[in-house]
C-alpha cells in the first residue's frame, strides 16, 4: 500500500506538470501570428512579445518537453501504477488507474489539437509568403492561386471537424463524470454489502439468545408443574 501511495503522489505531480505545460503550449500557439511578415515581427517586438523565430524555438522546446512528460506519465501508469493497484486489489485503486488513463487521453488530445493548429499556421504562412513573393515580382501564379483556394477549403473543413470534436469531447467529459459518480455509488454499496454479514451475525446471536431464554422459561414452567 505504501508503494501504491508513493506512485499515486508521483503521478499526481506529473499530471499537474503536464496540465501546466499543455496550457502554456495552447497559449503559445494562439499567440503565434498567421503569417511571418516583417509587419508582424515589428508588431510583436513593439508589444513585447517574441519574434516569429523565437516563438518557433519556444514551440519546439515546449513540444518536446510535453512529449517527454506524456511518455513518462504513460510508463508510470502502465508499468508501475497499474501493477501496484492489482496488488492492492481495491476498487478505489482500479478506479484511480482508470482516471489517469482518461487524463492521459484528454491531455494528449488537447496537445495534438494545438500541435496541428501550429502546423496549419506554418503551412498557411508559407503559402502566403509564396503569394506575396509572386505579387512583388509581378508574376501571376495560377498554381499558387489554386493552392490558396484549396487551403481555404481544407481550413473550413478542419474548423467544422474541430467543432464536432469539441462537442464530442464535452459529451465524453459528461459521461466520464457520470461514470465517476456511479463508481462512488458502487463503492458505497460495496461497503454496505460488506457490512451485511456482520449484521446477520448479530441477528443470529440475538436469535440464539432468545431461544435459550425460551428454553429456560419452559424448563422453569415444567419444574413448577
Amino acid at each position: 500500500m505504501d508503494q501504491f501511495d508513493s506512485l499515486k503522489r508521483e503521478a499526481t505531480k506529473l499530471e499537474r506538470n503536464l496540465e501546466d505545460k499543455v496550457a502554456r503550449y495552447q497559449q503559445l500557439v494562439a499567440s503565434i501570428p498567421e503569417s511571418t511578415s516583417a509587419t508582424n515581427d515589428l508588431f510583436l517586438a513593439e508589444s513585447g512579445m517574441n519574434s516569429s523565430s523565437s516563438s518557433a524555438e519556444d514551440e519546439a522546446a515546449l513540444r518536446y518537453d510535453i512529449q517527454r512528460t506524456l511518455t513518462t506519465l504513460q510508463d508510470l501508469v502502465k508499468l508501475q501504477l497499474q501493477p501496484a493497484a492489482e496488488k492492492v486489489g481495491s476498487q478505489s485503486a482500479s478506479l484511480l488507474v482508470k482516471r489517469y488513463r482518461e487524463i492521459l487521453f484528454d491531455l494528449s488530445g488537447d496537445f495534438e489539437k494545438s500541435r496541428q493548429a501550429h502546423q496549419r499556421k506554418q503551412e498557411r504562412a508559407k503559402l502566403m509568403q509564396g503569394a506575396r513573393t509572386s505579387l512583388d515580382n509581378g508574376v501571376d501564379d495560377p498554381a499558387m492561386d489554386h493552392l490558396l483556394r484549396e487551403r481555404n477549403h481544407i481550413a473550413n473543413s478542419q474548423n467544422a471537424a474541430s467543432s464536432v470534436i469539441n462537442q464530442a469531447s464535452e459529451i465524453r467529459a459528461d459521461l466520464r463524470n457520470q461514470g465517476l459518480s456511479l463508481g462512488r455509488v458502487q463503492s458505497t454499496m460495496g461497503l454496505i454489502v460488506g457490512n451485511i454479514p456482520g449484521i446477520n451475525t448479530v441477528v443470529e446471536k440475538i436469535r440464539r439468545k432468545k431461544s435459550k431464554d425460551d428454553m429456560i422459561v419452559a424448563g422453569g414452567i415444567a419444574s413448577c408443574i
